[in-house]
């Protein structure tokens, strides 16, 4: 799993039963939209994250194009939970690569 997913998923599960929308999410991350947006697709083809369009009294009241909200499944919520724990598993036991350090660094191979 990427940071980037790692990312989104954290920032999701921070209110679970909450709908956001994409643009709040990609201010929330700090990430790129053309980040984002790919990574809320995977996630909701894969049933972690539900959506649904606005309706359209909600965005034509303000001015507004539509928004189309997301919101963690229960499946999603569980899975999501577990998969980054994993990550933080894997990642705080997994060496650090000491011979890919250059030449004439402390503690590179000669």
């Amino acid at each position: 799993m990427t940071l980037q997913t790692q990312m989104v998923l954290r920032q999701a599960l921070l209110e679970p039963a909450r709908e956001w929308y994409g643009l709040e999410m990609v201010q929330a991350t700090g990430l790129p939209s053309g980040t984002v947006y790919p990574i809320i697709t995977r996630l909701e083809e894969c049933g972690w994250i539900a959506s649904r369009w606005e309706d359209a009294a909600e965005h034509e009241d303000t001015g507004r194009p539509r928004r189309r909200y997301y919101e963690l499944t229960p499946e999603g919520t569980q899975a999501a939970r577990l998969a980054l724990a994993k990550a933080h598993q894997n990642r705080a036991t997994t060496p650090v690569p000491w011979g890919s350090l250059r030449p004439g660094t402390p503690g590179a191979s000669p």
